[in-house]
């Protein structure tokens, strides 16, 4: 098994560095990484295409797609083998966890995961909200427990309709993408595992984000029809 990093990036230049070294350092080294410059305005594209080394591909978009949508679409080139495990990094966070990689592909072949989600850590107080979810319970009516580190068998996504990632209009979710990401994955297997050590590091203080009282209220709107309406085959 390997790990695809898919890192989704608007405006990331500056925070692309301490992302691709936590990715270098990892003493594992069955894994590759996808960034996806998401139409940005700096020279995320230029940075992340000039990484001296062959484990790195980069995408860059002609029309704006938004986190969710770019994820979704690299997933779906995977979505026949059951020996990838994806594994989503914001362009503007990090890993925090040498031994990353050798966890969660422990986990998955030992064990036979699907899901697996690690404790992670805020820039600015260490604060972690990720935490177990018990097989026997729905996720759409668990509290939010799978963030940061997210991955999965890439396998999953082909019994997941892409309506599950659009609003009532067609139009795929731009904000808060990691519910709606997540818990219709989440909703189809009970082999889901929390792994405890801090893995991941979310940069709140993000430079990509101008106006974040605009992208939380988004970001709600998003989970609130995602969570109301549940999975949809």
């Amino acid at each position: 098994m390997r790990v695809i990093f898919i890192v989704p990036c608007f405006n990331a230049s500056r925070n692309l560095h301490a992302l691709v070294s936590s990715l270098m350092s990892q003493n594992d080294n069955r894994w590759s990484c996808v960034i996806i410059d998401d139409i940005s305005t700096d020279n995320t594209f230029e940075v992340a295409n000039s990484i001296p080394s062959n484990k790195f591909a980069t995408i860059k978009n002609n029309n704006k797609k938004y986190a969710l949508r770019n994820i979704v679409e690299t997933t779906r080139l995977y979505e026949n083998r059951d020996d990838i495990v994806i594994a989503v990094i914001d362009g503007d966070d990090m890993l925090c966890n040498d031994n990353t990689v050798k966890l969660l592909l422990d986990e998955y072949e030992n064990n036979n995961s699907d899901v697996v989600w690690t404790a992670h850590k805020w820039d600015i107080n260490g604060m972690n909200i990720s935490s177990e979810i018990p097989s026997n319970v729905d996720p759409y009516s668990w509290k939010w427990s799978s963030s940061h580190l997210r991955t999965f068998r890439s396998s999953l996504i082909k019994n997941i309709s892409d309506i599950n990632f659009k609003d009532c209009s067609g139009n795929w979710f731009k904000r808060g993408y990691h519910q709606a990401l997540m818990l219709p994955i989440l909703s189809l297997t009970k082999n889901r595992k929390f792994i405890p050590e801090v893995c991941y590091q979310y940069n709140i203080n993000s430079v990509s984000i101008e106006n974040r009282s605009w992208e939380e209220k988004d970001q709600i709107s998003t989970i609130n029809i995602v969570r109301s309406r549940g999975f949809l085959k």
